[in-house]
């Protein structure tokens, strides 16, 4: 499905209406008129109509956290993974095993006594 957004495609015209009721002085739309009717101003009603022609579903989107859903975001949260949490996970994991080689080993022989 494609997103459109409203200030893509300037002001609303008030002057602008996509009824095709006469053929006088109409533009010659390819899709049916009521599939126009969120359109504001010709702009918006152009790329409704691009949209169709090319059997994409089309619906209007409020600005807000769209710029979440773009693949660069996407590729942004894969790289702060692959470089900044994989390689602080790593180093604590080797710390870790570097330090439980290090403690002194401590153990009980046969008669009950500590050694080590």
């Amino acid at each position: 499905m494609v997103c459109l957004f409203h200030g893509d495609y300037g002001p609303a015209d008030p002057a602008f209406k996509p009824d095709l009721g006469s053929s006088f002085g109409a533009r010659g739309w390819s899709v049916d008129a009521h599939l126009l009717r969120d359109a504001r101003n010709i702009g918006e009603a152009e790329a409704i109509e691009r949209h169709l022609i090319r059997s994409e579903s089309v619906s209007w989107c409020v600005p807000g956290y769209a710029w979440v859903e773009q693949d660069a975001i996407g590729w942004f949260y894969i790289a702060a993974l692959l470089f900044v949490v994989l390689p602080y996970l790593v180093l604590r994991i080797k710390a870790r095993a570097r330090g439980a080689s290090r403690a002194p080993r401590r153990t009980i022989d046969s008669q009950g006594r500590l050694t080590g």
